[in-house]
């Protein structure tokens, strides 16, 4: 159910038109499934001769990859992003906080990010349920480039989370870190669930966002700052202009996208946010409240007319023409070695055993190490520990199993 104002959401579509979502979910299986197992198998000694450089390569190879469904969402499904505020500096590491109203926010943010800088893409790190890290293929590619996968419960997260942290740190590569402080996304369940926690705690209850969960990110800012890691903090608010589709599984169901999907970036230096633990989650607090009454504002408006307002020193970023072409150019890559690689896992044998192989190595890595991630920070600990003369390499904490992952509450 939409809030006051909301556009609505989309639902079953047309069999013309719910092909296009089937399609692009196979694609996107595939391209993910194969491109590891072809492109990836074959640097995975690299871990352990180099793995700083493995860090640097599978960014940008990752990177790549992640152009293509972004793409793929303005050419195919006709979404049109519109990005205006402050620029987020590739070269910079940062924590990037948004609201979560549906599960799709991150892949529409792709497109923004490349509007804003195309290496943004190969910077950005995600935070996500846990459970998606066990699709395959795509959950190890997210795997192979170090997204952070969370249980929502602090609990169960901070042993993992400070090692990836730990990691980001270390590596000394500068990332985007995205975060969403609400936990999961603002579907009718999150959202009957914030009302009830609203009613319990004496709290105004939000229309368009939920009340964040204050505790990881106050974790989350106080580690990173007491590394000197980060910089700023850039505060992004998603709303939609004509539709919203809340799930995956909806857009590729119905094979239909929101076509307006607008973002605000505000930098703030990370110097301006309280030191106290207590005060800093309060900013938190204050700051989603100043969320809710933001996008009330956006909502008021006539939708062919909405818009976030401007930020002092911002710019309203669109896609360059050279940069379409090169999203096009992207798309046509990836359709090409696709279609290439399944013809030679059927036609090919050895092809065929080496993919079988790959998989085989994936799913073992994931359950003797809790996942490619963090094998890799494993062996980095291990080379930096020998570089530094100390006979015991830093440990890393064990994954939960997929079920537990699915179970968790939020964090």
């Amino acid at each position: 159910m939409s809030s006051p104002g909301e556009p609505p959401i989309l639902k079953e579509q047309p069999l013309s038109i719910r092909v296009r979502g089937w399609l692009f979910a196979a694609f996107i299986f595939f391209s993910a499934l194969f491109g590891i197992a072809v492109i990836v198998t074959p640097l995975l000694p690299l871990i352990f001769v180099n793995p700083k450089l493995w860090r640097k390569i599978l960014d940008r190879l990752v990177g790549l990859w992640i152009c293509m469904p972004a793409a793929m969402m303005s050419v195919i499904f006709g979404s049109r992003t519109h990005v205006r505020g402050d620029r987020i500096d590739h070269a910079d590491a940062a924590i990037i906080i948004m609201n979560h109203r549906t599960r799709l926010d991150w892949l529409f943010f792709w497109d923004a990010l490349f509007k804003i800088d195309p290496w943004l893409l190969t910077t950005e790190k995600i935070s996500l349920k846990g459970i998606l890290k066990y699709v395959p293929g795509a959950g190890w590619a997210m795997q192979a480039n170090a997204f952070i996968f969370l249980d929502r419960s602090f609990a169960t997260d901070a042993g993992r989370l400070d090692t990836i942290l730990d990691y980001f740190i270390n590596i000394g590569y500068n990332y985007q870190i995205l975060l969403y402080p609400e936990g999961t996304d603002k579907c009718p369940k999150a959202t009957e669930r914030s009302r009830i926690y609203a009613e319990k705690k004496g709290l105004v209850h939000y229309d368009y966002v939920l009340h964040p969960r204050t505790t990881g990110f106050v974790h989350i800012v106080k580690k990173l700052r007491e590394a000197d890691y980060v910089k700023y903090l850039y505060d992004v608010t998603v709303g939609f202009g004509d539709a919203i589709v809340q799930s995956e599984v909806d857009l590729i169901e119905n094979g239909a996208s929101p076509k307006e999907i607008h973002y605000q970036i505000r930098k703030i230096p990370i110097s301006d946010l309280p030191q106290d633990d207590e005060a800093l989650s309060q900013w938190l607090i204050t700051l989603w409240a100043e969320k809710e009454e933001k996008l009330r504002r956006f909502y008021s408006m006539d939708p062919v007319r909405r818009k976030f307002d401007q930020t002092r020193n911002g710019h309203d970023y669109e896609l360059e023409q050279r940069d379409y072409i090169l999203q096009i150019a992207i798309i046509g890559l990836w359709v090409v070695t696709t279609f290439f690689w399944i013809s030679a896992f059927f036609e090919v044998s050895f092809m065929f055993y080496f993919i079988i192989l790959a998989c085989i190595i994936y799913l073992c890595i994931q359950k003797f190490y809790g996942g490619l991630e963090f094998f890799v920070i494993e062996k980095f600990n291990e080379h930096r520990a020998r570089q530094r003369g100390q006979s015991v390499p830093l440990s890393v904490p064990s994954e939960p199993s997929p079920v537990e992952s699915s179970n968790s509450n939020d964090m």
